[in-house]
């Protein structure tokens, strides 16, 4: 019956257990007792522990080697065990550990707005396992939310660049492309677009100026601002591109962008037509001359 139950190599691991504790049981009394025959108690004690220790020693060292292939298969199905766990529990670990890099390294808090695969929006909470964010429209849309909720698991932290945007009352750079399809003057186009910069951001240039010394000195390093750059350049289909820096208030980057582009394009139209008001009149002077020097002609004739 036992057979049928217990594996027939531990049956004999254990039958060989019991001989070998057997065994040592019976040496440590034999022991013991050739230990009393010494008249002195002090002698008596040292030798009855030396008996002890060493029929224990011989017990333990018997014991493992009768066991050891049995322990080794335990240890294999463990290795397994654990691996199995680990891989089933990847995401897991992954996911809390992102929470240790997000709190040990002060990444992001409560109300901050962050970037994450080109997934832009607030954090409204976070958790060990995942930060939930109120979504927000494209830059060029503003910075108002979607009414959608986006749960990011933590593990995403570990596999990307966080980007932290400042908050919308924090003056921050703001940097925006305008491509021209028809060839303008590039020197007069970029002097206007300066002035139409400088000319929407008077009102806060103050306060911006000490905004960006606060930041710059707090970061240790240059920041950007707060006066305004044009820079121009060309596309890679040669098109012209007039490359614009603003610091401003975060909220406030889409309207003036919108601002700046709008008094940009009004401006080439209201030159597009004097030139074409131009080409007109140049155009009548030639017709006239011609017909003048016809009529000229005819009545030589």
């Amino acid at each position: 019956m036992s057979g049928f139950f217990i594996p027939s190599a531990i049956a004999d691991n254990i039958g060989w257990s019991l001989g070998v504790a057997a065994f040592c049981f019976a040496l440590r009394l034999v022991g013991e007792a050739l230990a009393r025959r010494s008249g002195d108690p002090l002698i008596m004690r040292k030798r009855r522990f030396t008996v002890r220790a060493v029929t224990n020693a011989l017990l333990a060292l018997a014991l493992l080697v009768i066991w050891l292939s049995e322990i080794q298969n335990a240890l294999f199905s463990l290795t397994a065990v654990l691996v199995a766990l680990v891989v089933a529990t990847k995401e897991l670990i992954l996911c809390v550990s992102g929470s240790v890099l997000r709190f040990g390294g002060h990444l992001f808090k409560v109300g901050d707005r962050i970037e994450l695969y080109g997934i832009r929006g607030e954090v409204i909470d976070h958790g060990l396992f995942s930060t939930t964010i109120m979504e927000l429209s494209p830059r060029e849309e503003g910075a108002m939310g979607t009414a959608r909720t986006v749960m990011l698991p933590n593990s995403m932290l570990l596999a990307g660049p966080v980007r932290v945007e400042p908050q919308p009352r924090h003056f921050a750079p703001h940097r925006f492309t305008l491509t021209m399809e028809a060839p303008v003057p590039a020197s007069e186009t970029a002097r206007l677009v300066t002035q139409t910069a400088e000319r929407v951001l008077s009102a806060d240039r103050e306060l911006a100026a000490r905004f960006h010394q606060f930041v710059a000195r707090k970061a240790g390093t240059e920041i950007a601002g707060p006066q305004s750059s044009v820079t121009v350049g060309t596309s890679e289909i040669g098109k012209l591109q007039f490359h614009v820096m603003i610091y401003c208030l975060v909220k406030d980057a889409p309207a003036l962008q919108q601002e700046i582009t709008l008094a940009l394009f009004d401006a080439l139209e209201k030159r597009s037509g004097r030139m074409r008001d131009g080409e007109a009149k140049a155009w009548s002077e030639i017709a006239r001359q011609l017909k003048e020097g016809a009529a000229t002609k005819r009545e030589a004739a």
